[in-house]
């Protein structure tokens, strides 16, 4: 059960603690996950099953450190694939570690404005033009036309960093997926 610690209200006040729903009337543990026993438990994926496996990227905590995010982050593997990697454009001067930067410094300069667990956030990738273009992504007006330069959208969700560890933690992905 992912409990969230800050939230925006319906009316853009913040929401923070825990919902009483979810607190257990003798005082600790949650109400909702005592109703179940490990028995009834029919699938669990975790984060770290998400990474073993591929699905999410945990990017480096030397980077994090040096972009000025103290939470650990993830990065779903279609994000990771489409705008981190170098795309096949000649003479981009492009770098895994620059796209990296570009896609943590615009989340981070989001999220200060920000008072939310969760936003979206826009910025420019270089992107070969080969007519796979997503919901997600438009032409730059500001561009001059330039195909290869595409404006995306991507969410940004703070809540626990895994099922078993509450701590918070920051998952980017495309605004599709969940």
């Amino acid at each position: 059960m992912t409990r969230i610690r800050l939230a925006q209200c319906a009316d853009g006040s913040k929401l923070t603690g825990e919902p009483e729903a979810n607190k257990n009337p003798q005082g600790s543990g949650d109400k909702l996950m005592s109703l179940f026993s490990e028995e009834d438990l029919i699938f669990s994926f975790s984060t770290k099953d998400a990474v073993e496996e591929g699905s999410l990227v945990k990017v480096d905590q030397k980077i994090l450190k040096e972009a000025g995010i103290k939470l650990p982050v993830y990065l779903t593997r279609a994000v990771w694939d489409k705008y981190v990697e170098v795309p096949d454009v000649p003479n981009a001067g492009q770098s895994i570690d620059g796209r990296l930067w570009d896609v943590l410094y615009m989340f981070l300069f989001a999220a200060r404005a920000c008072s939310g667990n969760m936003l979206t956030y826009q910025l420019n990738v270089v992107l070969a033009d080969k007519g796979d273009w997503e919901p997600n992504e438009k032409l730059d007006p500001d561009m001059n036309g330039d195909r290869t330069m595409r404006l995306i959208t991507l969410k940004a969700v703070m809540q626990a960093q895994d099922f078993d560890d509450p701590s918070p933690a920051i998952f980017i992905m495309k605004p599709s997926e969940d």
